[in-house]
């Protein structure tokens, strides 16, 4: 018994350790992001937050400026199934002549090269580019051949693209995107919207963190960076580079504008982007309307809601899905982001590259909690029911300090909890506000799964030279679009408040 004992007190006592350990990393973690949000209210409160969208122009007048040339690029590899809905929805819900689709598709997938020609009989706007090689190699190579037959093809018909905008196989566009795209690239070199899941029933907890993250980080997170460090990170979707920002870059890497070595090419071009001088915005830009959703039929259906030009689409909801697609963001963002740009930068843009990477370190640590507090649990359960005399001595959790410390996390999630909520019931409702709680949870052991793949991944990157490719997330499309009738003249913004969408 003396053994066991003595086993059973190191035992707590390492347990305790643990606790203490991620307790202060949390902590750390939780004052960081305090203080994005107290910045993000008290713009709110001064009025001064979404700035540069206030100074656009009315939607009428978008409506009525001279339509200019747009490219849209969207890099294919086996997206046979939702390609031809993509492009079909899109040709006929964009509110914009002048949109020419530019679809990357790898010699080696041929469903996929039948979908696009499906699509190019019906729509004369829409180009395949043949990747000369089998796929997939990167996304970024894609791009690139890609960009190479939208040079061609203005020099074929002797026109000039003014905005070159990404996107991917899964997005429905906002119809007045292009409007306002045409608008920005005079002001901005690179301009990154909002960028929003689709509703998603309440029972699914995987896809619906993505509701609440997307919610967050394109309202509060994408706002405060803006104001802060001036470096808009780009989402790949959504995003439109004007052409002499593409033309610089690509004479900057040897004819190709993005970097084929990068995971995360979308966030790797936004900081050369930054550093060649050019203007970034991320435009939260309040349209009186948008597309979601309707869970019953699984139908888009218009939302009269006031809510910003944003795209939207079907994010994974699976476990290993998700975690596959976050542990290639962390490879691109977290170690590739530091090999290649470092920490460099104003003040403002280190502590946002800190909070890009501190996930890495901040998502084992929350594992490191619950696996502490599962062991406490155990412990006083045990004693409760088992053994009510014995009494389990805490050398440190007993600590006044430590109490403190716990009671400062304490607050700190539930102001967590609060912020999370009022942002995903911005963009969507109560229910899903409210289910955005137990949703952060399942997010960490996602985050944490990923964190995990990444730097395995990595590690074997490094130490056996194992080539880093193209992970791509198989993706879904609302594809019985049925005939949406859009508002065909804008009014007020928030004017009407019925919706289309219903059990949203």
């Amino acid at each position: 018994m003396t053994e066991a004992h003595s086993f059973l007190s190191s035992y707590i006592y390492f347990v305790e350790i643990v606790m203490l350990i991620a307790a202060v990393i949390i902590a750390i973690s939780s004052f960081d992001d305090l203080f994005v949000d107290l910045a993000y209210w008290t713009s709110r409160l001064l009025g001064t937050a979404d700035s540069k969208s206030k100074e656009l122009p009315a939607v009428d007048v978008l409506e009525q400026l001279p339509e200019r040339p747009m490219a849209i690029m969207v890099p294919c590899w086996k997206e046979h199934e939702v390609i031809f809905s993509m492009l079909s929805s899109n040709s006929r819900l964009l509110r914009y002549e002048q949109a020419h689709y530019f679809v990357g598709v790898y010699l080696n997938d041929p469903l996929t090269q039948d979908e696009v020609r499906k699509a190019q009989a019906l729509y004369k706007n829409i180009h395949m580019v043949l990747v000369p090689h089998d796929g997939p190699t990167s996304k970024a190579d894609c791009l690139n051949q890609t960009l190479s037959e939208i040079f061609l093809f203005e020099a074929e018909q002797k026109l000039q693209f003014a905005g070159i905008v990404m996107h991917d196989s899964e997005d429905l566009i906002h119809p007045l995107e292009l409007k306002l795209f045409n608008k920005l690239v005079d002001l901005y070199e690179f301009i990154q919207l909002p960028v929003y899941s689709f509703s998603r029933s309440l029972t699914s907890l995987i896809s619906g963190l993505y509701m609440d993250e997307f919610a967050e980080m394109h309202t509060k997170d994408l706002e405060v960076r803006q104001r802060l460090s001036g470096v808009i990170p780009c989402a790949g979707v959504s995003a439109c580079f004007s052409r002499e920002a593409i033309q610089h870059l690509m004479d900057k890497n040897q004819g190709e504008a993005f970097r084929t070595s990068s995971f995360t090419e979308d966030y790797d071009i936004a900081f050369r982007v930054s550093e060649l001088g050019f203007k970034s915005a991320f435009i939260a830009y309040p349209a009186n309307y948008a597309i979601d959703i309707n869970i019953t039929s699984g139908a888009p259906g218009i939302l009269y809601r006031s809510l910003p030009v944003a795209t939207r689409e079907f994010f994974p909801s699976g476990l290993e899905a998700a975690y596959r697609q976050r542990a290639r963001w962390l490879l691109g963002i977290v170690f590739q982001g530091a090999h290649e740009h470092g920490w460099r930068g104003s003040l403002g843009t280190k502590y946002f590259l800190v909070r890009d990477r501190k996930g890495v370190i901040t998502s084992p640590a929350v594992m490191l909690g619950y696996f502490a507090l599962a062991n406490l649990t155990a412990f006083e359960l045990y004693r409760l029911f088992f053994n009510p005399e014995q009494q389990f001595t805490y050398q440190l959790l007993s600590k006044d300090w430590a109490v403190w410390l716990f009671f400062v996390n304490f607050i700190f999630l539930i102001w967590r909890l609060g912020n999370r909520m009022i942002f995903t019931g911005m963009i969507y409702n109560l229910s899903h506000a409210l289910m955005s709680a137990p949703r952060l949870v399942v997010g960490n052991f996602v985050n944490f799964f990923a964190t995990w793949r990444a730097v395995r991944v990595y590690l074997g990157h490094r130490i056996s030279g194992t080539p880093l490719v193209w992970d791509k997330t198989s993706h879904s499309y609302p594809v019985h679009m049925g005939e949406l009738t859009l508002p065909q003249a804008p009014g007020p913004v928030g004017a009407g408040s019925r919706s289309e969408v219903a059990e949203r």
